[in-house]
């Protein structure tokens, strides 16, 4: 497969919630560089959270519209409003990836009145981390393989 059309497969895959954790791994696995993996990645994750940060005003409301109750009122919602009393916006935004998918965490801390910037802030922390992890576990994993 062409290199950058595989990138443009871990572009597209890191935008997507719950999809986000498997996009790095496979991409890796067939031997792509860990580095451009990565900040591939970490761009396209961190934008759309971005996206979601700046929009999530016109997205609450959409949201309201279709379901006829506000987001964060369903179990998933209570479930997120409680790491966000424990936890506050960085165990939102660590948890994000793994649990809730990164753009619904962050439209629960906004909705729950966090500062967008604290919460861009975080987002950029987190999605750092998940990446460099994703990418050092995954050299490690197909070098024990090897």
């Amino acid at each position: 497969m062409n290199d950058f059309i595989a990138h443009l497969l871990v572009l597209l895959g890191a935008a997507v919630p719950w999809v986000e954790l498997l996009a790095v791994p496979p991409a890796i696995a067939l031997g792509l560089s860990p580095v451009t993996v990565g900040i591939t990645a970490f761009l396209s994750n961190t934008a759309v959270s971005f996206a979601a940060i700046t929009g999530s005003a016109r997205l609450l409301a959409w949201w309201e519209r279709r379901r006829g109750r506000p987001i964060g009122s369903g179990a998933t919602g209570q479930r997120g409003r409680k790491a966000f009393e424990r936890f506050g916006v960085p165990g939102l935004a660590l948890q994000g990836p793994f649990l809730s998918g990164m753009y619904f965490a962050v439209l629960f801390a906004v909705l729950l009145g966090a500062p967008r910037n604290s919460v861009m802030l975080w987002t950029v922390v987190s999605n750092a981390l998940w990446t460099v992890a994703l990418a050092v576990g995954t050299i490690a994993g197909v070098g024990f393989l090897t």
